[in-house]
């Protein structure tokens, strides 16, 4: 309508011209030619929008077909995928809990037999004892029997277990008089050990067969047709009443003759029987062995001899052991209750089989014959539990060699297959009609729309071709499409609501007036992470940005779902806005939920990424301000326009924030009074303290504590999942019951110091699979080491040669991947490490992942020296090897960066918290064995056993493929532990004399090195030195620096970071010192102590690091950080060890008079009863 009026207006302006120049005839031709070309144009208009639907119907058709396709390949594939994805699941749970049944029944097979030959031994000795070395076999009952028993049977899982004396015939008469003698006071005797009363011994007179007797049908009779005798004496549980098992000659039972045969034939071995019911026990004493009430439930039993003499197996056999054993005793107990329907089948070669069912704690037996579904044999796993050493044991008759296969059943299965696929498969499919039929509905209104369209403007360029010529037509068009897409002032973005919302720029060189407005009902948030400076100066770079990241993009969609404002972040401060460009009348509390929400978030987000970024990161927290108020909002144009907002809300919003304190939020009384007046008064609470504001003066405050709001169970939604902060960390989940009592920080930790040695172990893979294998190296195996390992240092290490293959092929390490038996026997040894530490206040597992910390971030830290120009134009080849030769080879060995990383995380393992003289003075074993550097060498060498475990095969296997690479991790280890030893004055001076030799300017001329009886340092003499052996030296001697200074990096970070370890340190030693363990109070020198250990030792380390010209930038990060902290501790110190010596004598007390720890209270009160000069004297020796 609006190109018809265009069109009159513009024919009115040629009107005149028209009425000069026409006549009535003229008239008439002229409204004859424009009806035709009227006519005309719309057939026109009609015919192109003809060709343009046929076009899109076509399309349509297309779209349809695609989308058909679409739906019932994406609804297929899901159904497909997830169907295998629970079959995967279902196949790998499996296997785990296999594993682990099987790893039981062969460790109960393990218990058996070592302990019943200790059980041997135990009565062997008892013997020998008993008759000073000149043993009486075979009358002998040994005492104490039930006590050696029960501590069997706990290992073992056995029900039972009796000794058998053997008795020769001519031994009978004498052997009856002996064992009738003694019988009933033994049976006595081991009810009082077991039960600790006779309450369940029936104390009828015991009546004895004058014989040694076999059993028949008939009962006991006398059995005397043999030359020898296996005679039962005692057995374990004890019997309950006096019966005729005395004197009973268990090799008549031919079953039993047969195992007693095979024991005499291979003398050191134990034997296992066929299955077989047992009825030896009571009732209830049976029933606490199995879960069913069933009493014939199968046995086996394990044949031992005991011999005369402790030791020796080539002595006589005097009795025999036996002992009953269940298998389903090793099933009980493993699975979790909701595990159910694994099916165990056990089968020997005495064609025998049984079959039990687990139900998750519980094992059930469920026959003599197999049961298990065909259709799992693929899933099976067969474990085989014959353990023996003597190779004719498999033949030799009775004896039986048993397997057990492990199968799921289909109660198990379907615990993991669902109809999950099924339903998803189905709300794809849904989802896809669904779109099929809104874009059939969406086509169908914008068919009809274009069809409207089409016919307006048909009509509107015929009523214009009918009214003005061609030309004229077209320049009013033209002028139209001028005015509709020109720089009409309707059009531009005349505010900032039209700015913000639309996302529109301003072009720098505009002269407009600049875009602003007042807003004057407005809550402005400041949100800052307390502890950031701190946490950042131990961090790389990259892992700051991974945490501001995560932390900023997860509170910009809390805000977007909020419909809060985000204005900007500087640095760690998130600033947001309400009210703006939107007025909200409820701002106030808008912002209060936000503020709740993104604090939640804060905490659940660090605690994930611990793992991640490494210790003390799950301790940072936000701490917030909030002020409601007018704010000034403009786009401030310019080289980068930004969005900001100005005034004095901006300005007491921020100082709000920074009296605040961590997970609170802060706000003004303006925003309180908001809050109050939308019914939120019970948020807030007025701060008692006043806080001083700059240009306000003393200023009241209140906090602002979101409660009772109907939102708040919508938080974790808008918040992301919070549950995952409740869940236990892959440690605790892959070993649960050592870590019992476990603190989650020091779970984390362990998961951390993992993912930090994974990470160096996929290195070591990616390498190690394109590189050359050192040449003539034995096969890898367990390295036994000698005892002094300060011993074993050398002054060069060799490093790997550049391999230029190597680095050409080098794949990326994120794709290699580590076996799972690797991954979690990884876990357990770190975790056995952490175990390993004392909780002691500084030295302890959290000092040692702060270390391995710094010694990654020097390690990634190490790169070419600046004079290296132009290497990022050169080969990726010509650059590595430049690389290598300028870092010593460093950066071409990935065991170097896992040897310092290990050797950060072991070096104070089992550290006492006192000091090497300490412990020398004490005479401690350690300090015996070892006489210098104690704590490092015990560290060193606990840890070395610890790895060399065979429940670490695994791990050492991947590590250690050849005996280079154990040697090299070992010396690498080795060199690097003992470095941490920096108070033992010959090792420094050795170290200072290497370091001469290796930097120092002029080094050319060998200055000679020192020797000593305990470090390998060669003698050089003047003599010539290689460039590759000046080369490793130079590499050990920085490697050595990197550990060194790891170990006091608090001393180099931040002023917080330092002064929380040196407050550790503080602690441990005035622990120390109240122990006795210490002679002085630390608080007496820790003062002017600092000054020393800055100026000769840190502050010298650090110039070392930068002299070692390989850390580019970050080593005059640590001497800044260095000089910082002492000109602080300058200014502070003495401050700083007052506020130490209060905190400790608050918390641990203080020594009184006669040496006891008593309370400060307690002590005053002491030093108030003594004569005043006396009390003076005390007083003044443990005074600062």
């Amino acid at each position: 309508m609006k190109v018809e009026k265009d069109a009159m207006k513009f024919l009115d302006e040629y009107s005149h011209d028209d009425a000069d120049s026409s006549n009535s005839q003229g008239e008439s031709n002229t409204n004859t030619e424009a009806s035709l070309s009227a006519r005309d144009e719309v057939k026109e208009v009609r015919r192109q929008s003809k060709r343009e639907t046929s076009r899109v119907r076509v399309w349509r058709i297309a779209v349809s077909a695609a989308l058909l396709i679409t739906a019932i390949s994406v609804t297929f594939t899901t159904y497909w995928l997830l169907v295998e994805e629970e079959d995967k699941n279902f196949r790998n749970v499996f296997s785990q809990f296999a594993r682990t049944v099987g790893d039981a029944a062969i460790d109960q097979q393990k218990d058996v037999r070592s302990a019943i030959r200790s059980l041997s031994d135990s009565i062997t000795l008892s013997a020998d004892l008993v008759s000073n070395g000149n043993p009486t076999w075979p009358y002998f009952f040994p005492p104490m029997f039930e006590a050696y028993a029960h501590d069997y049977m706990e290992i073992s899982k056995a029900e039972f277990v009796g000794i058998s004396n053997i008795v020769s015939h001519d031994q009978r008469e004498r052997y009856i008089n002996y064992s009738t003698s003694v019988y009933e006071q033994a049976v006595k005797d081991a009810h009082i050990i077991k039960h600790g009363s006779l309450d369940l011994l029936n104390n009828d007179t015991a009546k004895y067969n004058p014989y040694v007797t076999k059993k028949t049908s008939d009962g006991f009779v006398e059995d005397d047709e043999r030359d020898l005798y296996f005679v039962r004496t005692i057995q374990s549980p004890p019997p309950r009443k006096y019966g005729p098992q005395i004197n009973w000659n268990l090799a008549s039972d031919p079953s039993i003759r047969v195992s007693m045969d095979s024991i005499m034939e291979l003398r050191n071995e134990t034997t296992i029987s066929k299955i077989r019911p047992f009825v030896g026990l009571p009732a209830d004493e049976h029933k606490g062995f199995h879960s069913d009430d069933n009493a014939d439930n199968p046995h086996c039993f394990a044949f031992h001899p005991v011999y005369k003499y402790v030791g020796d197996t080539s002595s006589d056999i005097v009795a025999i052991m036996s002992s009953a054993i269940a298998f389903d005793a090793s099933m009980r107990n493993l699975l979790p209750s909701n595990v159910k329907g694994m099916l165990c089948e056990v089968t020997n070669n005495c064609d025998q089989i049984l079959s039990y069912l687990i139900d998750g704690k519980e094992a059930y037996f469920q026959g003599t014959e197999a049961l298990h579904d065909k259709k799992y044999d693929d899933l099976s796993l067969e474990v085989d539990l014959s353990l023996y050493t003597n190779p004719n044991l498999p033949s030799t008759p009775g004896h039986c060699m048993y397997k057990m296969r492990i199968y799921p059943t289909e109660a198990f299965e379907s615990d993991y297959k669902t109809n999950t696929p099924l339903v998803f498969a189905a709300v794809v499919a849904a989802t896809f009609l669904l779109v099929i039929v809104v874009y059939y509905v969406y086509d169908l209104q914008v068919q009809r729309r274009n069809e409207l369209m089409i016919e307006n403007a048909a009509k509107a360029n015929s009523l214009v071709t009918n009214i003005i010529p061609d030309h004229l037509r077209d320049r009013l068009l033209s002028r139209q499409e001028k005015a509709i897409h020109g720089s009409s002032p309707f059009r531009k973005s005349a505010n900032l609501k039209t700015f913000l919302n639309e996302g529109n720029g301003i072009d720098d060189c505009n002269t407009d007036a600049p875009l602003a407005d007042l807003f004057v009902d407005c809550t402005v948030l400041f949100a800052d992470i307390t502890g950031f400076t701190a946490w950042s100066s131990v961090r790389e770079p990259s892992q700051v940005f991974i945490l501001l990241e995560t932390l900023y993009s997860r509170f910009d969609k809390i805000a977007q779902r909020r419909r809060i404002f985000k204005v900007e972040t500087v640095g760690d401060c998130y600033v947001a806005v309400c009210g703006l460009p939107d007025p909200r009348h409820d701002h106030s509390v808008a912002m209060c939920r936000f503020g709740r929400d993104i604090m939640s978030k804060m905490r659940v987000l660090t605690k994930e990424l611990e793992v991640r970024l490494g210790p003390d990161t799950g301790e940072l927290a936000l701490r917030i301000g909030m002020h409601s108020g007018p704010v000034i909002a403009g786009v401030l144009r310019g080289e980068r326009s930004r969005f900001q907002l100005f005034g004095d809300t901006m300005n007491l919003t921020s100082r709000l924030e920074g009296s605040s304190k961590p997970n609170q939020m802060q706000c003004s009384k303006e925003t309180a009074e908001h809050l109050i007046k939308l019914g939120k008064g019970g948020w807030v609470q007025k701060r008692l303290d006043p806080i001083a504001i700059k240009g306000k003066g003393s200023y009241h405050a209140y906090w602002v504590n979101v409660h009772g709001d109907r939102a708040g169970s919508a938080m974790s939604a808008l918040s992301g999942n919070s549950n995952q902060f409740d869940l236990p960390t892959l440690s605790a989940q892959l070993y649960g019951s050592p870590f019992e009592g476990v603190d989650d920080r020091t779970l984390r930790l362990i998961d951390w110091n993992v993912e930090t040695l994974l990470r160096s172990m996929k290195e070591i893979g990616a390498r190690r699979s394109v590189a050359m294998a050192p040449q003539g190296t034995p096969e890898p195996g367990v390295l036994t080491t000698g005892e002094i390992p300060l011993n074993e240092v050398c002054e060069i290490i060799p490093l790997p040669e550049f391999d230029a293959k190597a680095s050409r092929l080098q794949i990326d390490p994120d794709l290699v991947e580590i076996p799972v038996e690797v991954v979690e026997q990884l876990h357990h040894l770190v975790s056995s490490i952490a175990k390993m530490y004392h909780s002691n206040p500084f030295h302890n597992f959290d000092h040692a992942s702060h270390v391995v910390m710094s010694v990654t971030k020097l390690l990634s830290r190490i790169v070419a020296p600046t004079q290296l120009e132009g290497l990022q134009e050169q080969s990726h080849t010509d650059a590595a090897e430049k690389l290598h030769d300028h870092t010593y080879g460093l950066t071409s060995d990935p065991m170097t960066f896992f040897a310092c990383a290990f050797a950060a995380l072991i070096h104070d393992v089992d550290h006492a918290g006192v000091s090497n003289a300490q412990l020398v003075k004490e005479g401690a074993p350690i300090a015996e064995k070892y006489k210098r550097s104690v704590a490092e060498q015990n560290s060193l060498t606990l840890s070395w056993e610890l790895l060399m475990d065979p429940g670490y095969k695994a791990l050492r296997d991947y590590l250690f493929p050849t005996n280079y690479d154990l040697l090299h991790f070992r010396q690498l280890l080795v060199n690097t532990v003992m470095s941490t030893d920096i108070v033992d004055i010959e090792l420094k001076k050795l170290r200072n004399a290497r370091w001469d030799k290796a930097f120092k300017k002029g080094n050319g001329e060998n200055s000679g090195s020192s020797t000593s009886t305990i470090v390998n340092y060669a003698d050089d003499d003047g003599a010539k030195v290689s460039k590759k052996d000046e080369i490793h030296r130079k590499a050990t001697i920085v490697l050595e620096h990197i550990i060194q200074a790891s170990d006091i990096s608090h001393t180099m970070q931040h002023w917080h970071v330092y002064r929380r370890w040196n407050q550790n340190f503080f602690e441990e030693l005035y622990v120390a010192y109240l122990n006795g363990r210490m002679e002085q109070d630390p608080g007496a020198f820790w003062y002017k102590g600092e000054f020393g250990f800055f100026d000769f030792y840190i502050i010298p380390l650090t110039k070392k690091l930068k002299d070692c010209g390989v850390f580019g930038v970050s080593s005059d990060e640590y001497l800044n950080y260095a000089l910082r902290n002492r000109e602080e501790w300058e200014l502070c110190g003495e401050q700083v060890v007052a506020e130490m010596v209060a905190h400790c004598r608050k918390e641990y007390g203080v020594k009184a008079p006669d040496g006891s720890i008593v309370s400060e209270e307690e002590a005053a009160a002491l030093y108030a009863s003594m004569p005043l000069e006396d009390a003076h004297e005390s007083i003044a020796s443990i005074e600062v």
